[in-house]
């Protein structure tokens, strides 16, 4: 019975030596990776002392040595793979045959033999399908490994027998125990762990899915204030702050009542944290220059939506060192989600820019060649016919004045039609005889919004490639309507026509300049999906395009 307690004070060991290990990060990461060098060094290291301290501090009984040695040398190869099962085995083997005893030399065998065995178990099933039902049925294998060894080679026999007598059963058990507690208290800890990540997971994507109204107008004072209370309210922190990268956004909690909104950043951790881009984490005591200050430790970590960091989110505790692995681990992951959050911004501000750009483009589209011709004909009939060079300049002047105007990204059918029939107007001089024009605008329909500039590039793409080209015969139909609940804007001709082939590369975005390409982009960006643009065109036939968006009125726009 004295033997058994001894092992099992042993094994204590062990079990502690388990327990750290689970609660390292680190240690945990390495044992679910590929082995490395420095992986197999520091387990070669770890558990070739624990199997060094299991011999030195074994029994003697009848000349030789029983002892919990067995256990550290499964342990290193379960936890580290064939390689270090290898080099503690012959690490151990080495200590414990230098120790002498008739059992030297087969307890040494034994345990080389018992490592590289373990870590073949490991390197087949892997670390996470391993449990302690595996670890006991191994530790079991060993033990009765090693007594045949000891009954085998170990001379006198009669000692042999005699040990293995007095010590088969203790340390049988202790062995098995020892290694089976070894895989529980691993196991355990990579669940805690796993639990533990799957709550930060959770936790983060709850304050992302939350605060995604808010970021995604940017970072400011009030966006920053609702994020904050937000984090406050879901992590039960002592205090929680957003800064851009000069002042202070947004502080709820301990110290706020001087670590105030709008003021300048106060702690040296945070502009560390701003200039490096990575998170800082302090447990030291309060870094903040006001006397007092609750705020014991923390957490800052950067906003990077790019290549510079923007802000920073930090979460305090007042109390030292009650920093966990967790709370740092939730506020990068925050950090890292709230970050692509102001990503998202800053494209949906570039992609802001980019349309008013596109739209300031439609505006001043005025062919050159256009003009010239439109004033080469009002000064031809200013001698011939002064009533049409007037009318022509008139609708000229309808023309650009709504090209030049400043308009919002939608206008009403009435507006944007008066500027296409001026366009109309005009090119009928060109035309002569040979075009007619079919309009038909429904009166209800007069008041509807449509993309501004999303009619004139269709009608004048009509116009100057479908019909021009045409002898005789032109017509250009154009209706606009209501149908379902969508505004059906349509323009045909019987011109020319084009392959599909030319259709395609017409309705590419990459394709050249400003026109049917670019308002079916728009449509297509202004109505989320919920409107459309087709093209159909048949060589010698003609041409049709048609687009359907959402029926809306000017005093019913969001």
């Amino acid at each position: 019975m004295a033997l058994l307690f001894s092992l099992l004070g042993n094994v204590c060991f062990a079990a502690v030596v388990a327990y750290l290990l689970g609660r390292n990060p680190k240690a945990m990461a390495m044992a679910m990776q590929p082995v490395t060098w420095k992986s197999w060094t520091v387990f070669t290291v770890v558990f070739s002392l624990l199997s060094i301290i299991s011999s030195y501090y074994g029994t003697r009984i009848e000349g030789a040595l029983a002892s919990t040695r067995i256990v550290g040398t499964l342990m290193g190869g379960i936890i580290g793979g064939p390689w270090v099962g290898l080099s503690v085995g012959i690490v151990g083997a080495i200590h414990r045959y230098s120790l002498g005893g008739f059992t030297a030399a087969s307890c040494a065998a034994a345990t080389l033999l018992m490592g590289i065995m373990a870590g073949l178990l490991r390197q087949r099933i892997g670390f996470h399908r391993l449990d302690w039902r595996m670890a006991s049925g191994i530790a079991l294998l060993a033990e009765i490994i090693q007594k045949g060894f000891t009954l085998v080679f170990a001379k006198p026999f009669e000692a042999a027998w005699a040990f293995e007598k007095a010590a088969a059963l203790p340390t049988t058990f202790v062995t098995i125990v020892g290694t089976s507690l070894f895989v529980l208290i691993l196991k355990d800890m990579q669940l805690q762990a796993e639990l533990s990540g799957a709550r930060s997971a959770h936790l983060a994507l709850s304050v992302a899915d939350q605060t995604l109204k808010w970021l995604r107008d940017g970072l400011s004072q009030d966006s920053a204030k609702k994020v904050a209370e937000i984090i406050y309210r879901l992590t039960q922190a002592d205090a929680v702050s957003i800064t851009d990268d000069r002042k202070i956004l947004a502080f709820i909690g301990l110290g706020s009542d001087h670590h105030r909104p709008g003021g300048d950043i106060l702690s040296g951790v945070t502009t560390e944290a701003l200039a490096e881009g990575e998170i800082v984490v302090f447990r030291d005591g309060a870094h903040c220059p006001e006397p007092g200050c609750p705020l014991a430790c923390g957490i800052v970590a950067p906003f990077v939506p790019k290549d510079k960091a923007v802000g920073t989110l930090k979460l305090y505790r007042a109390h030292r060192n009650s920093l966990t692995v967790a709370d740092i681990q939730l506020v990068k992951d925050l950090a890292r989600l709230l970050s692509r959050q102001l990503a998202l911004h800053e494209i949906d501000r570039q992609q802001a820019l980019v349309e008013q750009a596109e739209m300031r483009a439609l505006r001043a589209q005025i062919n050159p060649h256009f003009l010239f011709n439109t004033l080469s004909n009002i000064m031809s009939f200013c001698r011939t016919s002064p009533d049409t060079a007037r009318t022509l300049l008139e609708k000229l002047s309808e023309m650009l004045h709504f090209s030049f105007a400043k308009h919002e990204d939608k206008v009403t059918v009435e507006e944007e039609f008066s500027s296409v029939e001026a366009y109309i107007e005009i090119l009928k001089v060109r035309f002569g005889s040979r075009l007619s024009v079919h309009i038909e605008v429904d009166e209800e329909a007069g008041s509807c919004l449509l993309p501004a500039f999303s009619l004139q590039p269709i009608v004048e793409n009509a116009l100057l490639h479908g019909l021009f080209p045409k002898p005789e015969d032109c017509r250009l139909d154009v209706s606009i309507k209501q149908e379902d609940g969508k505004l059906v804007v349509r323009v045909a001709d019987n011109g020319v026509g084009m392959t599909e082939e030319d259709c395609r590369k017409l309705l590419q975005e990459s394709s050249g300049g400003i026109g049917i390409s670019n308002v079916r982009q728009r449509i297509a960006n202004l109505y989320s999906g919920r409107g459309s643009l087709e093209l159909s065109s048949r060589q010698g036939e003609g041409t049709e395009v048609v687009y359907r968006i959402p029926l809306e009125k000017r005093n019913s726009m969001p």
